[in-house]
């Protein structure tokens, strides 16, 4: 079966043909005149120097060691963002699920509230379980907080990985977790989730 990407590189290249062999047949009705020759100029000095270009790269996102931000109850991993603004862990002792929670975006959309679901409130949370979409959501409880003391901090320019999680923190995007195909991102001036 011919992959989606390949059909769109075979129809760019034949259609990128066909203008080709449009333009190279083109004729135009009329007479040809001659036309004056540019003036020659009066001296030519030929320089040349090297395009400048800035190359720019970012560090890969360094791993850290799952055991420093292990809890005292298997399967269970807390963060904390640089700023602090965020709480979050990684959930495997049941069904895997990570998630954030703490000052959300002003931009955080409204979601049923927890306990009230007829009523939408601005959410408070993110989460990602191991076989869906990342979502906003409103929680009552503490859920992704280190209860039993300040979690260790993941610096910017880690990353925490956590079978199927693998959450980074970087300084422009703040905290993103995902698995291969599902995720979310939240800072604090906004966040999405796919």
């Amino acid at each position: 079966m011919i992959s989606r990407r390949a059909r769109l590189v075979s129809f760019v290249v034949v259609a990128g043909a066909a203008l080709v062999a449009a333009g190279c047949s083109r004729s135009v009705e009329g007479e040809a005149t001659a036309s004056e020759a540019p003036p020659e100029p009066s001296s030519t000095t030929a320089t040349s120097s090297a395009p400048t270009t800035t190359a720019t790269t970012t560090a890969a996102p360094k791993p850290v060691d799952p055991d420093d931000y292990a809890a005292t109850s298997e399967g269970v991993y807390y963060f904390a963002s640089p700023g602090g603004q965020f709480g979050c862990a990684i959930l495997v002792h049941t069904a895997p699920l990570t998630g954030c929670q703490g000052t959300m975006p002003a931009s955080a959309p409204r979601v049923p509230g927890s306990g009230a679901p007829d009523v939408l409130v601005p959410a408070n949370a993110l989460m990602l379980e191991g076989d869906g979409p990342g979502e906003w959501v409103s929680i009552g409880d503490i859920a992704f907080t280190d209860l039993g003391g300040a979690p260790s901090t993941l610096p910017h320019g880690s990353t925490l990985t956590v079978d199927p999680f693998t959450c980074t923190v970087d300084e422009k995007t703040a905290v993103t977790c995902e698995t291969d195909t599902h995720g979310f991102t939240v800072s604090e001036t906004g966040g999405e989730v796919w």
